[in-house]
């Protein structure tokens, strides 16, 4: 079969690879970064290894590299430890390896060329993903990275990604001298503790051209991507009067007691816990203080949301996808929806591309990178909400990229007066995360 021309943006981007052995390619979802990726491996790349995250590492990789470079061998290291090991084992010209398991392939082989698939989720030098990520990349020949939103929380987030591409030659070798040359003080906490860092004059600009050099940068505008036209609709979903109750009391006092609970209280030590109460609250739930110490479930306080989810469901026609937040609304939905089925199930790409998953109940974090969900449907429903933009943008281009032949709707169930239209706020990039929870936490 006739493979279809590069798009003038894939070639520039393959040309730029090929040209610079350690690179970013920060072009916006839908673009065909795998692709391009995949077209400029050459016999110097090989062999190379693929990092990503692991429904992308055993959904993507495989069917685009069937499809665009079959003259290529690739092993999925997935599964059992043993299973891994063995994939890792099979010397294939590229191995794919979710980015949980880097340490299965540091020191593994002697890799020609590390790609860091979704290059954002290594924005923090603390955690162990990065560090193991540093290690593998510090002494290979060709490093590439790929991400649709660079950026998502501010340009404080680039300096660990272009660290790992870079080593610190343009954005230097510590953060604390990055933060401080380029960014000032903004809110603290009455401890002192900063919470914000705000850029000083000038800063962009020169940020940004520190890193031209190793990124292409563009968006859907840029690359004229023909993207389908996407509809967002607020769908009020009022809490009942006893659980409006316990959200109010929650919310003043950091203490929740109601006979919805069997009278034990439920309490909120400081305002992170109190924010993720109060979510679950509004998709129906509440978790007792000791569940992740005893596993115990969360109490079940409403339906509304669950009941918001099912007529959009048999009002639609064609498959949807319904985004949640937490294990026990998850439960709620696989139980209540017809047809719902849950997100970890194995060839969930090609399923739902084929329109055998009427219902796709799904965590954004897991399906918010890489996979391309556009041929099955057009329908996306936000049960509950993601204080991460990063997450929202991502899980929203599942379907709305190149491809989509329908126009996009994408419903958001809001309950007044709770967190539920701060968050929206704030993911839309009309207030910061901070303060959106702090105007609404102050708010009586």
């Amino acid at each position: 079969m006739t493979r279809p021309p590069l798009f003038d943006h894939q070639k520039l981007a393959l040309q730029r690879l090929q040209d610079n052995p350690r690179y970013i390619l920060a072009l916006d979802m839908g673009s065909g970064k795998t692709r391009t990726v995949l077209e400029a491996l050459t016999d110097d790349h090989l062999p190379a290894l693929v990092v990503a995250p692991k429904r992308v590492a055993e959904n993507v990789w495989g069917p685009e590299q069937e499809r665009w470079r079959p003259d290529l061998t690739l092993s999925v290291a997935a599964g059992s430890p043993a299973q891994r090991r063995r994939a890792i084992e099979q010397q294939s010209d590229i191995t794919v390896i979710g980015r949980d398991n880097v340490a299965d392939v540091v020191g593994a082989r002697q890799w020609r060329t590390v790609i860091l698939d979704e290059l954002s989720g290594y924005k923090s030098r603390q955690t162990k993903r990065w560090k193991l990520a540093r290690k593998l990349t510090a002494d290979v020949k060709y490093v590439w990275g790929l991400t649709g939103t660079p950026a998502p929380n501010g340009l404080l987030d680039l300096w660990a990604q272009v660290f790992l591409i870079d080593k610190g030659q343009r954005l230097g070798t510590g953060i604390t001298a990055f933060r401080n040359r380029y960014f000032v003080p903004g809110r603290q906490l009455s401890n002192g503790v900063i919470t914000e860092w705000l850029l000083r004059p000038g800063a962009d600009r020169r940020i940004h051209e520190l890193v031209e050099d190793i990124a292409l940068s563009m968006n859907a505008e840029d690359l004229a991507l023909s993207l389908p036209p996407v509809t967002h609709n607020e769908v009020i979903v009022p809490l009942p009067p006893k659980v409006k109750h316990l959200y109010r009391q929650m919310k003043d006092t950091l203490v929740g007691e109601s006979e919805l609970l069997g009278n034990v209280a439920v309490t909120a030590t400081n305002a992170a816990v109190l924010s993720s109460k109060l979510q679950q609250l509004s998709a129906g739930i509440l978790f007792p203080d000791d569940a992740q110490i005893t596993g115990a479930p969360a109490h079940r306080l409403h339906w509304e949301k669950v009941n918001a989810v099912k007529e959009i469901v048999e009002g639609t026609g064609s498959p949807v996808l319904v985004l949640y937040q937490f294990i026990e609304e998850r439960q709620m939905l696989l139980e209540e929806v017809p047809g719902a089925v849950d997100a970890s199930i194995p060839d969930l790409q090609k399923r739902w591309n084929d329109g055998q998953i009427p219902v796709l109940v799904a965590h954004p974090g897991s399906v918010g990178h890489g996979l391309n969900l556009q041929h099955g449907g057009h329908t996306i429903v936000w049960a509950s909400h993601t204080w991460s933009s990063e997450e929202y943008q991502q899980a929203n281009k599942r379907m709305a990229r190149t491809g989509q032949k329908k126009p996009v709707t994408i419903h958001h169930l809001i309950s007044p007066g709770t967190v539920d239209r701060p968050i929206m706020k704030a993911v839309e990039g009309k207030i910061s995360v901070e303060q959106a929870l702090l105007e609404h936490l102050r708010a009586r």
